[in-house]
This record gives C-alpha cells, structure tokens and sequence, in this order.
C-alpha cells in the first residue's frame, strides 16, 4: 500500500483518500461494531478502533436528531462509512449549505481542513466508522455567521476529547 507525505511525495505519514474510505469500508464488515458502543445512550458515542501516528479509527454512534457541529479534522484527511442508519453530511460553499445523505454502505472521503457538519437526522439510531490520517491533533469548531462559517475555537486530541 503506497502512501504520500503533506507534500505529495512517497512516504510512509499519510494515506490517499481512496484507502481511507477502503479502510473504513473493511472495518465496517465487523458484525461485532454495534456492541463497541451503546445505541441507546442519549448522545453519541465513540470508540477508537485502532490509531498509529499515521492512521487513526474511530466508530460513532448516534443517537436519533443528534449532529457533531461545524467542525473540520485539522490537518488530518479523512473519510467517513454510514453502517447502520442514515447520516447527512452538510458542507458550505459559497454562502449556501449543501447536504448529502448517506445510508447504510455510503461513505465519503475529504481533505484536510475540510468544514462540515454530520447528523443523523432521522428517528432511529445509526452508527459508522470514521478514519483519519495523519492521526487528529485537533478540530477547529465554526458557526454559521449571517452568510458565512466563523471559527469558534480549537478543541485538541486528549485535552478536549
């Protein structure tokens, strides 16, 4: 499996988008995920699967009508798997939200410093794996100010998770 540095170069720091999703797709196949956390609980939940410094791995669960926020993953590029349920990813651009809904085997990879807000919208509960390289050191919180995203603050991996 090849990878590339933040400067495009073959490395070993950062993995491509395409093998973020396909990592998140093989963890997905675990029968066992729904057991990692409680999909009753009355917020989400989260359970790191694996991390090294270059790879990191987390599964969510999401209690109906609950959202992360605006938020991006810092320097870190990523990629998200809807296993159970639905989720909506909605960006911004130029002055407009736009949403995507994801089901059950949907997923979708970003870029670094790429702004977003996820939720599960819908009355049952879902659950999906989220990978991320390099590993998060950080999210930059935003708010929708009039027709634009103002960042809010920074929380940092282990001070604020």
């Amino acid at each position: 499996m090849s990878v590339i540095t933040t400067a495009g170069t073959p490395g070993v720091n950062r993995f491509t988008r395409s093998q973020l999703l396909r990592t998140a797709r093989l963890f997905a196949t675990d029968p066992d995920l729904a057991h990692l956390v409680d999909l009753g609980a009355p917020e989400r939940q989260w359970h790191r699967l694996d991390a090294t410094d270059h790879l990191e791995i987390w599964l969510l669960g999401w209690p109906a009508r609950t959202t992360t926020g605006w938020h991006d993953h810092g320097e870190s590029e990523g990629a998200f798997l809807t296993v159970r349920g639905a989720l909506t990813e909605t960006t911004w651009s130029r002055g407009e939200l736009h949403d995507r809904e994801l089901g059950a085997g949907e997923g979708r990879s970003f870029g670094a410093r790429h702004v977003h807000e996820v939720s599960n919208l819908g009355s049952l509960p879902a659950l999906s794996v989220h990978v991320y390289s390099p590993a998060l050191t950080r999210m930059t919180r935003y708010a929708v100010v009039g027709d634009r995203l103002e960042a809010t603050g920074v929380e940092r991996a282990w001070a604020d998770w």
